[in-house]
């Protein structure tokens, strides 16, 4: 289990290295609320379903029947995957952390161009998010789920998202920019 842990920890520090981020001293401080848009996506698709998750595991040890939610249970959640399973999904949502560092590039490479980024980086963000909502929903009832084998179909969503999320990015990432082209 530990062995596991340790695996997707070193996978998410060698992911989000190879993002795009700018160096700290290049960072303006003045940039606009908007650039963390991004960031704010991010921490609510990869921490949500530990919180629900959490917030099922409460009320499964308060009584409650969670059975319309996530089938019949034969035995406590693991509560341990509601605690390290972000870990797994912050690997899957990494195009998330590279819109941040795009962003933030383009911002300080060219500050006039901003209304172009920043459209682009809300339509990246909203087609990121359709898929990511799925994600949200359907990770913490396999959390709870007290089935032998649970946790393999968040494991296949993450990889999937892995290969293809920067799909959707970069094409809103384009049709954000036509847009703000043809608006400015």
């Amino acid at each position: 289990m530990f062995a596991l842990i340790g695996i997707f920890m070193a996978v998410t520090v060698v992911v989000l290295s190879l993002s795009t981020w700018p160096r700290r001293g290049s960072v303006p401080s003045n940039l606009p609320g908007w650039t963390r848009l991004p960031l704010i996506a991010f921490a609510v698709f990869a921490v949500g379903p530990s919180i629900l998750g959490l917030i099922l595991h409460v009320l499964f040890l308060a009584g409650a029947d969670l059975g319309q939610f996530i089938g019949p249970l034969e035995r406590p959640p693991r509560l341990g995957a509601v605690l390290f399973d972000p870990l797994v999904l912050t690997v899957g949502l990494w195009p998330f952390l590279t819109l941040y560092g795009v962003t933030l590039g383009n911002l300080i490479r060219d500050r006039s161009a901003w209304r172009s980024v920043r459209m682009a980086m809300i339509v990246s963000v909203a087609a990121m998010s359709l898929p990511s909502t799925f994600l949200l929903v359907a990770t913490f009832q396999e959390m709870m789920s007290s089935a032998p084998d649970a946790g393999q179909g968040t494991g296949i969503l993450c990889v999937l998202f892995m290969v293809f999320m920067p799909i959707p990015a970069l094409v809103g990432w384009f049709i954000g920019r036509g847009i703000a082209w043809m608006l400015y």
